[in-house]
């Protein structure tokens, strides 16, 4: 029998699960910008996002590597 805590603790993994792989789908893409494989507007729409927000997501990228 499943008590809550063990619900929440569930949806806590699967939703560090989400971010996990959202992360490394950004961080991908923004290595490919940064190599030039790829432009920001096409790699802002293989992550469903629109080009500012990509473009904000690459200086965080960029930030973190400094």
């Amino acid at each position: 029998m499943c008590n809550l805590s063990d619900l929440i603790e569930e949806r806590g993994i699967e939703q560090g699960r989400e971010q996990g792989i959202e992360q490394g789908i950004i961080m991908t893409l923004s290595a490919l910008v940064n190599d030039g494989v790829l432009e920001p507007e096409e790699a802002a729409k293989r992550a469903n996002m629109s080009v500012a927000a990509f473009e904000e997501k690459l200086k965080e990228t960029r930030a973190s590597k400094i």
